[in-house]
């Protein structure tokens, strides 16, 4: 014998009306849970907010991070290559003066520098005389 079905659920299966009735419970059942669960579920929902926001500053310094150091690396012979040019610029330029002060019989310097230490040594040669 197979399963015996009673008069009830033979037309309960069968009544287009039940079936919306049923429907229509099903989905007030729905509804009856979801307010009483909303504010489990807000709060749930605000703390997985705040950790996802959490998380994602923290993915947002690493990447930052990360990106620096690589900018830095990759910036460092491009700084060092500038300083050689411009260190080898002003070399050529102080030279390029010294040349024309030279020619134009003005002093220099190390010629002043010079100068002044041998007047300073007769000056003690003077004293001690």
């Amino acid at each position: 014998m197979a399963t015996k079905r009673t008069r009830k659920q033979a037309a309960t299966a069968k009544n287009p009306t039940d079936q919306a009735r049923a429907a229509w419970l099903a989905g007030l059942g729905a509804v009856s849970i979801v307010q009483k669960r909303s504010g489990e579920l807000f709060s749930t929902l605000t703390s997985e907010g705040k950790d996802f926001q959490t998380r994602t500053q923290k993915f947002a310094q690493a990447f930052r991070a990360d990106a620096q150091k690589q900018v830095k690396s990759a910036l460092a012979p491009v700084k060092a290559n500038a300083r050689n040019a411009v260190s080898k610029l002003g070399a050529a330029v102080q030279q390029g003066i010294a040349t024309v002060l030279a020619k134009l019989g003005i002093p220099s310097k190390a010629d002043i520098e010079e100068l002044t230490t041998r007047v300073t040594a007769l000056s003690r040669q003077l004293k001690t005389r």
